[in-house]
């Protein structure tokens, strides 16, 4: 049985809609994570091996979009779709993407808090003040979500 021209149209927009949003935003912060990790640290890499850490950075980005874009045309459960080493590869890749937001964020709330308040600034000190609300309500249920997985996933 052939697909019809309205699932290949939702694959379609799932797929085109992951590529242009969620791409895009995960090379931009996989990229910036790793320059700020490698600046903190004080390690210069090689501009061959930045042009490496860039492809493997786009070739991830690649991958989540993909999966973002199954996600959204098939639910939750195609995260648990395969065997067990690519469940944790995908799990993995999503857990890296977002430390990779985490310390982005963290980042930019470090250059502009301060920036903020000297110049009194209150806009600019409220957005930032919701910014961090928000990164600690994020890890609050991010961290309280994969204790209950956790504990549950003991239980069977």
């Amino acid at each position: 049985m052939s697909p019809s021209i309205r699932s290949l149209a939702g694959d379609f927009a799932a797929v085109f809609s992951s590529l242009v949003l969620l791409g895009p935003l995960t090379l931009g912060l996989l990229v910036g994570a790793s320059k700020i990790v490698a600046g903190l640290t004080g390690l210069a890499l090689p501009d061959p091996l930045g042009t490496v850490g860039f492809s493997v950075a786009a070739l991830l980005a690649l991958w989540l979009a993909l999966e973002g874009a199954m996600v959204q045309r098939y639910g939750l459960e195609t995260m648990d779709r395969g065997n067990p080493l690519q469940r944790v590869a995908r799990y993995l890749l999503v857990a890296v993407t977002t430390l990779a937001g985490l310390i982005v964020s963290v980042r930019f709330l470090l250059l502009s808090l301060p920036w903020a308040f000297e110049t009194q600034n209150t806009p600019a000190q409220v957005l930032g003040v919701l910014l961090v609300v928000a990164l600690v309500a994020t890890l609050y249920r991010i961290l309280t979500a994969a204790r209950e997985g956790y504990l549950h996933s003991n239980e069977q």
